[in-house]
């Protein structure tokens, strides 16, 4: 079970880093695609330690109590 929830996590953060900045673009303002390049930016970076988190979840190296 450990190992799914890592593996979910892991998914559920390189999702994030690929679709959070098209998404961002799909439903933002107009004002809010003056911030295109720092969302983009934010989302691969927040996604990506999301990500690695979760496979080092996965792998026993972090999360044990």
């Amino acid at each position: 079970m450990h190992i799914l929830v890592g593996l979910v996590i892991a998914v559920l953060g390189a999702t994030t880093a690929v679709l959070g900045p098209k998404f961002a673009k799909d439903v933002g303002t107009r004002r809010a695609r003056l911030f295109d390049d720092s969302n983009t930016v934010a989302f691969r970076l927040i996604g990506s330690v999301v990500a690695i988190l979760g496979v080092l979840y996965a792998a026993g190296v972090v999360g044990r109590g």
